[in-house]
């Protein structure tokens, strides 16, 4: 079934347009020709002619947006920063929200885009989506998983814009790692910094004649600031392999395997008879479930009986890609095939003795592959795209080796089945963006086309979902002068259940006034925008959105067994996003940006008084100094504004029967950091940078997640070798 509901006239208006745009090309002259070289949104270009002093030539790569609402990052930008997961570099983005309980542990929901987190927006890593099924307490994205080391490119598109992205709302996340070189490169990266943290980096690039390769390796550790949260023998190790043919066809294969031991943060409150003063006070975090009912509770009770220190996961996730790219006319086509896997073994030691080894148990987490293809075409009067994919989510056994009674309560967790192809999204789009009226306005258009079907599910209690959606998109781009540049956009996107939030939605518990069927979220993005360059090398960009979703799906956690999921009949996203820089003499250059974002809702079924979503600040601001050198030193000060915001859970009696909520403020803060680098040799094409710097200076006590206190000052300092 085919679910626009009643969105027809933007069908309607779609064709109309395009039959306009027809007429203006008839009456004006087509655009110019792309640049040559220019590819699949790449241009090679020369190295700027040296000028006050002779630099060593470089390949400098100018990249495309793809969106009016697209922010790149590329390796560069993130080569220093204390060491932490990916999301940590992306802090400073306007729209971007931040939600960890660790610079460094694996969580899930690390990272929220526009009020919306990793089940509601894409990550696509080197052309293919790089989510998984997200079951058994795992996580949609393991951003533990990926690190700067092979980073080559990342960009944000923020808003369901493009027609090449299914099933998302809040956006896409695209990144893509470095894949081999014509001349030889090499990348080292150290660090050191507080709580004994180490991590070093390698990258090496080359090639000879048609074959390129890529190697990287990164591993680290720490002793973390919150109790038992550490990080030991962590690995990420990637290569990729590039063959291309003398008629231009190139094939890629790439593996990546990530590993890590990760400790389990122990509860810490004065409540807690096993209380530790010399760590900061938090909650407990198991890290992955499902959660084991353990007699003492979360506190442990009078004899500490639950998990304590030692508690630790350990993880691995193995990837498999294969690519192929042939150019051909004026584009290129691209095919893509992956697999990937994620295991991990769960050991549990007692509160009470870190010696006694209280539950044991090992979970295969995915076993999702999947493939695309991609046609690109870019001619003299526009650029076409058309495509094709298929995503298909699984998971193995979960598997109980060891449950020691006198810690667990009976009846025991049972072990679990395996379930292969459990989601499956097959998709396909076409689109196009034609210039017209002397290249002044280009109009863009997308359609796009889904199927989703999560009928394989092992519990008798869970009926089989199948759905169909076809979302048109439609972005009109103006630039009337050569600085200038707007946007309006009218987007129709559609969001289908995960794994766990249709699974908890027939096994969870099941509140008054809900629906007997869990529905995809569907609605209405509306955005405008304008870009304006100004003198003295500076830049202005607004935008402003509004979102109008029905049947949002709503996930309230702190209930036994798990949580409760229901469609909410509507949520309202709106916000406005500013950023500015301008450039001062001396190298230097002033940057600011601002985020103002509210989200209402109709009437909650759990809580009628409740009409919004408090887990997101409504106010969010950035402001810095950067200092960049044509030696290569740079430096950057900034400070991180962000609002006071709530999380709430569900307090449950002895039969499951919700009996209350429970608000959890968190106060509005600010961090103040520091960090820079300095050129401190260079030799036969080798150059070495000293780099130090120090996050948080001010100590400011601030939480991003309720119960988990981020770090104080935390110091950190390395060298970098680039050749």
């Amino acid at each position: 079934m085919f679910r626009v509901r009643g969105k027809g006239f933007w069908m309607l208006w779609g064709v109309s347009m395009i039959f306009s745009v027809s007429v203006a090309m008839a009456e004006n002259p087509p655009a110019e020709p792309r640049a040559p070289g220019e590819e699949d949104g790449v241009v090679q270009m020369e190295a700027p002619a040296a000028t006050e002093e002779k630099l060593p030539e470089i390949e400098v790569l100018a990249h495309a947006e793809k969106a009016a609402t697209s922010s790149i990052i590329t390796k560069e930008d993130v080569s220093l920063a204390p060491y932490q997961n990916l999301p940590g570099y992306l802090e400073e983005q306007t729209g971007i929200d931040m939600t960890r309980r660790s610079l460094l542990s694996a969580k899930g929901r690390q990272m929220v885009m526009r009020g919306f987190d990793e089940s509601r927006y894409q990550i696509y890593l080197n052309g293919r989506t790089w989510k998984g099924a997200g079951v058994k307490g795992g996580f949609y994205v393991d951003w533990t998983a990926i690190t700067p080391a092979d980073l080559e490119r990342l960009e944000i598109i923020r808003g369901p814009l493009s027609a090449e992205y299914g099933n998302t709302l809040g956006g896409v996340v695209t990144i893509r790692t470095q894949r081999g070189s014509a001349a030889p490169k090499l990348y080292l990266d150290t660090y050191w910094g507080n709580w004994r943290t180490q991590n070093y980096r390698l990258l090496h690039t080359g090639g000879y004649g048609p074959v390129q390769y890529s190697l990287g390796a990164n591993v680290g550790k720490t002793d973390g600031y919150l109790r038992n949260n550490f990080v030991d023998d962590r690995g990420n190790f990637e290569g990729s392999l590039t063959y291309t043919f003398p008629w231009e066809l190139s094939l890629t294969g790439a593996a990546r395997y990530h590993t890590q031991k990760t400790g389990m943060i122990v509860y810490n409150q004065p409540d807690c008879r096993f209380y530790n003063a010399d760590k900061p006070d938090s909650d407990g975090d198991a890290l992955y479930g499902p959660g084991i009912n353990f007699i003492g509770g979360a506190n442990g009770g009078p004899f500490g009986l639950t998990y304590g220190d030692r508690s630790n996961v350990r993880s691995q996730r193995y990837e498999l890609d294969m690519e192929a790219r042939q150019p051909f006319l004026s584009g290129a086509a691209e095919a893509h095939l992956f697999y990937f896997q994620a295991v991990r073994e769960d050991k549990f030691y007692a509160l009470n003795n870190p010696n006694r080894l209280i539950a044991k148990r090992g979970s295969w987490d995915e076993d999702t592959w999947g493939w695309n293809l991609k046609i690109r075409q870019n001619p003299s009067f526009g650029r076409f795209g058309f495509g094709l994919e298929g995503n298909y989510f699984g998971y193995g056994p979960l598997t109980y080796n060891y449950l020691d009674p006198a810690y667990v309560r009976t009846p025991f967790p049972t072990n679990g089945l395996p379930v292969w192809n459990a989601q499956k999204l097959h998709g396909g789009f076409v689109d196009a963006a034609i210039p017209f009226w002397k290249n002044i306005f280009e109009l863009y258009l997308g359609l796009r086309y889904d199927n989703y079907d999560a009928a394989a599910q092992p519990q008798n209690n869970v009926r089989g979902l199948r759905a169909d959606a076809v979302s048109p998109k439609c972005t009109l781009t103006i630039r009337p002068t050569d600085t200038t540049e707007g946007y309006l956009s009218v987007n129709y996107s559609t969001r289908f259940p995960t794994l766990p939030e249709y699974y908890w939605f027939n096994a969870g518990y099941q509140p008054p006034q809900r629906s007997g069927n869990i529905s995809p979220e569907f609605g209405m993005q509306y955005e405008a925008g304008i870009t304006q360059e100004l003198p003295w090398r500076s830049r202005l960009k607004v935008r402003t959105y509004y979102y109008d979703i029905n049947d949002y799906i709503r996930s309230v956690f702190g209930y036994r067994p798990s949580r409760v999921i229901y469609n909410l009949d509507l949520a309202k996203f709106r916000g406005i996003e500013v950023e500015g820089e301008i450039g001062l003499p001396y190298h230097l250059i002033a940057y600011a940006n601002y985020t103002w974002q509210q989200i209402s809702t109709s009437p909650d079924p759990l809580f009628a008084d409740m009409r919004k979503l408090p887990e997101l600040p409504e106010h969010k601001a950035h402001i810095g100094l950067k200092y960049k050198a044509p030696n290569g030193a740079e430096g950057r000060a900034y400070v991180r504004l962000v609002s006071k915001r709530s999380q709430f859970t569900v307090t449950a009696n002895a039969r499951n029967q919700i009996t209350g909520v429970q608000l959890r403020p968190m106060k509005g803060f600010f961090t103040f950091n520091l960090e820079g680098r300095y050129p401190v040799m260079e030799y036969h094409g080798f150059k070495g940078f000293l780099y130090a710097g120090m996050e948080n200076v001010t100590s400011q006590y601030y939480v991003e997640d309720a119960g988990y206190p981020m770090p104080a000052a935390t110091a950190y300092g390395g060298l970098q070798l680039r050749y």
